[in-house]
């Protein structure tokens, strides 16, 4: 294979119509290469009970929408604030942005990073670093149980997404249709003090370890800043609970003093579940209709699966990548780094980087994860 790129993957979850102005801003800015995807973003409301007597916490749910694109790391910062400054998104509660390291594998010729060519740079911003993004991935309608958890905690406001899932079912005959195809893929954004709690406390709120409930893992982030207003209610005092935390999160220099100690059932499930270590997550992204060709391609040599995600291609009319097809597909396949040299020579073979499929595959580590693993220790 050609020598790898090491590169840095900007994504943002943003919600309140600012969207349009946030690619404009990039645009003009040189960055021309843009995936985008629905979404929806979790918070929690108090609601009176009957008569007015007592209350409970609900969800409640945002359209947002879920973008990224890829940059040189040494534009990552430049990137970061700029999205920031340009959009005046520096009101709290409104967006999460996030940076990862990622390895650009292979791709085609028009499938490559942007670079931002103003030497503007604008205002600087503080982005907190030592964190750390969980991603899970369950049947549809479970999504908003496990999500939860991030709310429960303060850690941070989820964003969902949708896709289908393929693979298992694809092993199983007839007995496929006991499986839903149809997927919620969760990504929150942690401390990476707290973030190994909160997976054991959504693996234990879905069920994660047992059969076909669904995939969890850790993912390294370089940094960002974090939508922590989980709450949607009206100001009762001089300052928020989440101006007040992050007022706290830069006094104490980080944010371990809010470790919250797990429950003794907590701790005990985590002494006896297992976990997967070490792994890569390949994205392999293509125009749609190709995501299923190249996951089939894929587990011929070995991959488990996938689970595929609509996407939306933006670039401006008069750019070359113009030519890439407005729709979309992205597959992230987990699998042992040993397999990736087999799973991208079996994608080319496949056509994954030709004209008709102009696919591109990163990769980043995944630390850690769980899903259920018939019953090894």
């Amino acid at each position: 294979m050609a020598a790898e790129k090491k590169l840095s993957k900007i994504s943002g979850i943003f919600h309140g119509g600012v969207t349009s102005s946030i690619v404009e801003a990039l645009n003009s800015a040189g960055i021309v290469d843009l995936q985008l995807t629905d979404a929806r973003t979790l918070m929690l409301r108090e609601k009176k009970g009957p008569f007015g007597i007592g209350f409970e916490t609900v969800i409640v749910e945002e359209h947002a929408d879920f973008l990224s694109f890829l940059v040189p790391s040494k534009q990552e910062k430049t990137a970061m604030n700029l999205i920031v400054d340009k959009s005046k998104m520096d009101t709290s509660g409104r967006y999460t942005i996030f940076s990862e390291d990622v390895r650009l594998i292979k791709n085609h010729d028009l499938c490559q990073e942007n670079f931002i060519d103003s030497t503007e740079t604008g205002k600087t911003y503080t982005l907190q670093t030592k964190l750390m993004g969980i991603c899970c991935i369950v049947y549809r309608g479970e999504g908003n149980h496990v999500a939860r958890v991030a709310l429960d905690t303060g850690t941070c406001v989820p964003g969902v997404t949708f896709g289908i899932g393929t693979g298992l079912r694809d092993k199983l005959g007839l007995l496929r249709i006991t499986i839903p195809a149809a997927k919620e893929v969760i990504n929150l954004i942690a401390s990476s003090d707290d973030a190994e709690a909160v997976m054991d406390m959504m693996i234990n709120a879905g069920n994660l370890d047992q059969p076909g409930k669904g995939f969890i893992f850790l993912y390294p982030v370089g940094k960002g800043i974090i939508n922590r207003k989980v709450t949607r209610e009206l100001p009762k005092h001089a300052a928020s609970m989440e101006q007040i935390i992050a007022a706290m999160d830069e006094i104490e220099g980080g944010t371990r003093w809010r470790l919250r100690s797990m429950s003794g059932k907590v701790s005990e499930s985590k002494q006896k579940r297992a976990y997967l270590e070490n792994l890569t997550n390949l994205i392999v992204t293509c125009n749609e209709g190709r995501g299923n060709d190249l996951v089939k391609a894929a587990m011929s040599v070995g991959a488990a699966g996938a689970t595929i995600i609509k996407l939306k291609h933006i670039s401006p009319s008069d750019s070359e990548q113009s030519k890439i097809s407005p729709a979309r597909e992205e597959s992230n396949l987990v699998v042992g780094e040993n397999l990736v040299p087999d799973i991208v020579d079996a994608i080319e073979k496949a056509g994954g980087f030709d004209d008709k499929t102009h696919g591109r595959i990163l990769a980043h580590p995944i630390p850690k994860a769980c899903t259920y693993l018939g019953g090894k220790k």
